[in-house]
């Protein structure tokens, strides 16, 4: 069975290209706009692993992880973002991410990750 992983980006151009990208490892992707459209996906849907815009237009990727945590479960997630700072590496490293990575990023480091975040699941 294929592991499933969630993107949750503002942008819509950057959902495409990650679900292309997943696809392509054989991934099953779900992607969603907004923390709120990603909530109600994480309610019917089986998800793997998380990659989390930190700007969404509802709350930040924090914010996200947080709730997806305190309603759900932990899911593996890891922290992308154009606007990072040592702060917000600190602030992720604390919440508990898998991972952070400030865009632009290489795809291959990206694949390597996820695949590092299920082996260890």
């Amino acid at each position: 069975m294929s592991k499933t992983i969630l993107i949750v980006d503002d942008d819509k151009n950057m959902c495409w290209i990650l679900s292309k990208l997943f696809s392509e490892e054989g991934f099953k992707v779900k992607s969603a706009t907004s923390a709120k459209e990603a909530l109600l996906l994480i309610e019917g849907e089986r998800i793997s692993v998380a990659v989390l815009d930190y700007r969404l237009p509802d709350m930040n990727g924090v914010e996200l992880f947080e709730h997806i945590k305190r309603k759900y479960c932990l899911i593996p997630s890891i922290l992308i973002t154009s606007y990072g700072s040592k702060q917000l590496r600190e602030e992720v490293t604390e919440a508990g991410f898998f991972a952070y990575l400030d865009k632009p990023f290489s795809n291959q480091e990206l694949i390597r990750i996820i695949r590092e975040v299920l082996s260890e699941t």
